[in-house]
């Protein structure tokens, strides 16, 4: 783990740097968008603005061989960055990368106290929002109401850059009316499963709550463990099908008056919502939402807590049937040589009058789990104190257009784009409608890690774990759970001066 800080000398030595800037830009007319001038004369001829950056998943792998240990090679982003640099000789671009392993957040913190942060780097908005009283992250509001001067008139983008992003997803990102990143990506979560081995016993897919767990039982009266999936850390949640389960749960009453104009639940509106007692941990639809979720667990590998479990290589190898993962799963699927079985997948099972009698009548439908999730990008204020950031805003509104997104994104194919007139891959035509048209995770009822904090999602999720492997009563859990929902609003009430 990052515990100790590192110096931007040892961190570009330690894990590798590569600079652009000439070499590959003879490469990219069909990347390049209708141009924005370099700059005044003056700047064009001037110091060259140097910047670093750090690009998450775009990061180009160390070789673009597909193995089974690199099954998605991919490279394009410097086609893209060094067109840029083609276009501005006055900017120079430095990428680097960081050790496997090391927590993301961590190493940002790390890098921020030592002042080494790169001026452009990936970082979540639920991690962002922690920390806008440090004076890390540059705010984005002013730049998104200008122009995209790379962008064509009459565009998205042409009159104001926000235009370019979709706004319900984007929406979520929003923190005391600003804007602290950019989203380029779209997740959503799936069940994937063997249809060869489904038929083998006869099961058909389940379409809600009660026939998931039949199926999970007739798997498991074969021996077999069904229910497969990425274990998240205690404070994130096991798996994404719980917080589906409690947004259909508080769909009928709760939802509505936390998040009456059925927009994004803002982060406000969530702590008000427990301040005034709308939402709690004592409601029978909470009480419920955990019940319910304990009966999946029986079904599931022994060693389902573990964060690392490899659910792609369990299903790959035929020893789960069902695995749930997102859409980032597809090209593994697709690609890896162990597949020698047909698969589909199928959305998460409603829950019914015949799983619970607090569902709504009709029963709502899962939302879907996933929105700004994948490829998010922060500016640093170091940039400002750089003298950089107008360049790093510059960079920004080149990768946003259309054909330079799409060249980074198609090649690595795991996520859906939030920039308009990007393709979408047709596999995720049904989930990217769902998550730009209609409300998805933006509702109140997701990670406990995204809408209230760390602090308050450490102990919630353990409450929630400690119940669900017999360590702790439901009740014991419920005061635990009810508890961290009072301290947090308390501090976020107070940290804004809000008046609920």
């Amino acid at each position: 783990m990052a515990e100790n800080l590192i110096s931007r000398r040892a961190l570009l030595k330690g894990v590798g740097v590569a600079a652009l800037g000439a070499g590959m830009g003879g490469a990219l007319a069909a990347c390049q968008a209708p141009m924005a001038p370099a700059g005044d004369g003056d700047d064009a001829m001037g110091e060259v603005k140097e910047l670093v950056t750090f690009w998450g998943g775009w990061t180009p792998t160390q070789s673009m061989e597909r193995t089974e240990d690199n099954p998605l090679p991919h490279n394009k982003i410097l086609e893209v960055l060094d067109g840029y640099t083609a276009e501005h000789p006055d900017v120079s671009i430095e990428w680097i990368r960081i050790p496997q392993g090391i927590s993301s957040r961590e190493w940002t913190i790390a890098q921020q106290t030592a002042g080494t942060i790169p001026h452009i780097t990936t970082h979540a908005h639920w991690h962002i929002k922690d920390d806008l009283d440090k004076g890390w992250w540059a705010e984005l509001t002013p730049y998104f109401n200008q122009p995209n001067p790379y962008i064509p008139a009459g565009d998205p983008g042409s009159g104001k850059w926000l235009d370019q992003f979709f706004p319900i997803p984007t929406g979520e990102t929003l923190m005391r009316d600003g804007y602290y990143n950019m989203v380029f990506g779209l997740i959503t979560t799936f069940f994937y499963y063997n249809v060869d081995w489904f038929n083998d016993l006869g099961q058909d897919v389940p379409t809600n709550y009660a026939e998931f767990l039949s199926v999970c039982q007739a798997f498991r009266d074969e021996g077999i463990d069904a229910y497969g999936g990425w274990t998240g850390r205690v404070s994130d949640t096991d798996h994404w099908y719980r917080v589906q389960m409690g947004g259909m749960l508080m769909a009928g009453e709760i939802e509505p008056q936390v998040n009456p104009d059925r927009g994004t639940a803002t982060y406000e509106e969530v702590a008000c919502a427990i301040e005034t007692g709308v939402y709690h941990a004592q409601l029978p639809q909470y009480r419920e939402w955990m019940e319910l979720w304990k009966q999946n667990v029986p079904y599931r590998p022994a060693d389902w807590t573990t964060q690392a479990t490899d659910s792609h290589t369990r299903f790959l190898n035929k020893v789960e049937p069902i695995m749930e993962n997102g859409t980032w799963s597809f090209p593994r699927l697709l690609h890896d040589p162990l597949v020698d079985f047909e698969w589909s997948t199928f959305f998460a099972p409603i829950l019914t009058k015949e799983s619970s009698d607090l569902v709504t009548d009709p029963p709502t439908p899962a939302w879907p789990i996933g929105g700004p999730v994948g490829d998010q990008i922060a500016i640093s204020t170091r940039s400002e104190k750089d003298g950089v950031i107008d360049a790093a805003v510059d960079l920004m509104r080149w990768i946003s257009v259309p054909d330079n997104l799409h060249t980074i994104q198609s090649e690595i194919g795991t996520l859906m784009p939030n920039v308009k007139n990007v393709p979408v891959d047709p596999r995720f035509e049904e989930p990217f409608a769902l998550l730009t048209e209609q409300i998805g995770e933006t509702q109140m009822f997701v990670y406990e890690e995204v809408k209230l904090d760390a602090e308050a999602a450490e102990p919630i999720g353990q409450a929630w774990r400690s119940y669900l492997l017999d360590q702790m009563d439901l009740d014991t859990a419920l005061d635990i759970i009810q508890e961290s929902f009072d301290l947090y609003a308390d501090r976020y009430i107070e940290r804004e001066n809000l008046t609920c």
